[in-house]
């Protein structure tokens, strides 16, 4: 699984970084989403145009049909303004959906972190109207257990099937 997002903003080196390092960052990242095995977890904040996105477009070249890219879009407190037309419109076509979490503020321990995500999407006028099986870190979790199953399942045939292959040319 790769997770990336906003590391692609790295376009001008600083601190001794060579002239490339955008370059190279994509490179690295390229390497790691491209395997049909890989779950991208496409990491966005709220506060962006997704159709705008590097790191979708980057998702989109190598995952055609998006069933292997999990959007999670952050700082959902920040921006709540057009935040459930964002996640049910998908004008960028994630395959496997959005879901939508709050970053733990400060020195906040995961269990108040968690509560006060759930409270937020609870309450809040806006951040309520989004569809509960889409919101929150355990749902997270719990997804990215579902399509780690399904990607196993699907590529594990082949993977069985190539080691018998190694394991018979090395034995001959």
């Amino acid at each position: 699984m790769l997770l990336f997002s906003s590391i692609l903003n790295s376009r001008v080196p600083v601190h001794g970084q060579p002239e490339n390092i955008y370059d190279q960052i994509k490179d690295i990242i390229m390497e790691y989403i491209r395997p049909e095995e890989s779950i991208i977890l496409n990491v966005l904040s709220a506060t962006v145009d997704f159709t705008t996105c590097e790191s979708i477009r980057m998702s989109q070249s190598v995952d055609k049909t998006g069933l292997r890219t999990l959007a999670v879009v952050t700082k959902a407190d920040k921006s709540p303004e057009g935040l459930l037309e964002k996640v049910t419109v998908d004008d960028v076509n994630i395959g496997l959906g959005y879901v939508c979490i709050r970053n733990r503020i400060g020195d906040e321990s995961y269990e108040e972190a968690r509560i006060e995500e759930e409270r937020l999407f609870e309450s809040h006028p806006m951040l309520s109207k989004i569809d509960k099986s889409i919101v929150g870190v355990p749902v997270l979790a719990q997804r990215l257990v579902q399509v780690q199953g399904m990607i196993i399942s699907k590529t594990l045939p082949e993977i069985v099937k190539k080691i018998n292959e190694k394991l018979t040319y090395k034995l001959t």
